[in-house]
């Protein structure tokens, strides 16, 4: 391989984790039980922020993620730590998004979680723990050249 395609391996881990949720994005990530009818990840994220108008704040993660990756990817990996953290959260908050819609009185069928889904949180999951394991290693080799 050309030495110029090579990455340092801070950035290709942060460019892997950002193909992986690019990848959530082409696979199925939510289906409605009752119709059958099946959503792709790109749907999801073209039309989810409208779900903040019944208080499901999930698909802010996606821009947190984003903004995560390049942060890390630019070697702020304590910055992308925060970031990716609170993207987690708001992505496990899908467990709770049709309650939470209801709650606000919205009509939601029941949804069926599919792969594309947990891809997605993998992804977020991946950044998150990788963001913080560099920050653990970078502190590490400082206190050992002291």
């Amino acid at each position: 391989m050309p030495s110029a395609w090579r990455l340092p391996p801070r950035r290709a881990a942060f460019v892997a984790i950002a193909v992986l949720w690019a990848a959530s994005l082409a696979l199925p990530a939510v289906q409605i039980a009752s119709s059958g009818q099946t959503y792709a990840g790109l749907d999801l994220l073209l039309g989810g922020f409208r779900a903040a108008r019944a208080h499901v704040y999930a698909w802010y993660a996606n821009p947190l993620f984003v903004v995560a990756a390049l942060l890390g990817a630019a070697g702020m990996a304590r910055a992308a730590g925060v970031l990716s953290a609170v993207a987690l959260l708001l992505g496990l908050s899908s467990f709770f998004a049709a309650d939470t819609a209801r709650a606000a009185g919205m009509a939601v069928p029941q949804l069926d979680w599919r792969v594309g889904f947990y891809v997605w949180l993998a992804a977020l999951a991946a950044l998150c723990t990788w963001s913080w394991a560099y920050v653990a290693c970078d502190r590490r080799r400082r206190r050992d050249e002291n």
